[in-house]
């Protein structure tokens, strides 16, 4: 498992998804015969992410971002320049800029560690942990069979290095995903919401090239699980 050096954008999303989720995740244990992710409505998931298997191990990740496409929404591909860092991979696409990195990026991590969230934490603890979180911006989510998913829209700045300097704002669409008890969180991160359904579109091929991948779970509703007021 490999990983690429990591943009501005996705430090915050991770601080948000740490900050937040590990307090929650820390006040709120589940009870001993349900899990956090039982709280989330059943909702199809975007882009038919719950139609295919996802892998379990960092050697299937390997192989799944392996084929992931040369380009998405007009963007290439980039070199990663991959550096070691066990349990987490990214594929960039299109110029980096200085402060917020790539325009476009697929990414996973094992949030099972211990490093950041309590040893053992799954994707459906992650799912259930950032709903809430003001700064997260989540705007839909759902459970879709074994699948959990969370969409959310929000915007980042960089203030500038002199006073004289304005503050660089950038607005981003995210999703995250996985399979409620797996260790493996997912992740696309995009400009633009198009984009972003690009992201996840080429996520999904990319799977569904995986002779393994299953079929549709059985039950799921439309799209649309939205925050609590």
């Amino acid at each position: 498992m490999r990983r690429s050096a990591t943009p501005f954008w996705a430090v915050l999303i991770v601080c948000v998804l740490l900050l937040c989720g590990s307090q929650t995740l820390a006040q709120d244990a589940p009870q001993p015969d349900a899990t956090p992710a039982d709280a989330l409505p059943e909702a199809r998931a975007p882009g038919g992410l719950g139609t295919v298997r996802l892998p379990d191990d960092a050697d299937e990740i390997d192989a799944l971002f392996a084929r992931l496409p040369d380009s998405v929404a007009g963007e290439p591909r980039t070199e990663p320049g991959w550096e070691g860092r066990p349990g987490e991979a990214t594929a960039d696409y299109g110029e980096a800029d200085p402060l917020f990195g790539p325009p476009l990026s697929l990414g996973v991590q094992d949030v099972s560690t211990g490093e950041f969230y309590p040893a053992g934490t799954t994707a459906g603890d992650v799912a259930a942990s950032v709903i809430d979180a003001p700064d997260y911006g989540a705007e839909a989510f759902g459970r879709d069979g074994d699948l959990v998913w969370v969409r959310a829209s929000t915007t980042v700045g960089s203030a500038g290095e002199t006073a004289a300097t304005p503050t660089t704002s950038r607005e981003i669409h995210t999703l995250i995903w996985g399979d409620a008890d797996s260790p493996w969180v997912f992740s696309a991160v995009a400009p633009t919401r198009p984009a972003l359904d690009d992201l996840v579109d080429a996520f999904v091929a990319a799977a569904d090239a995986d002779p393994r991948s299953g079929t549709p779970a059985a039950g799921a509703t439309p799209e649309g699980g939205t925050p609590e007021p």
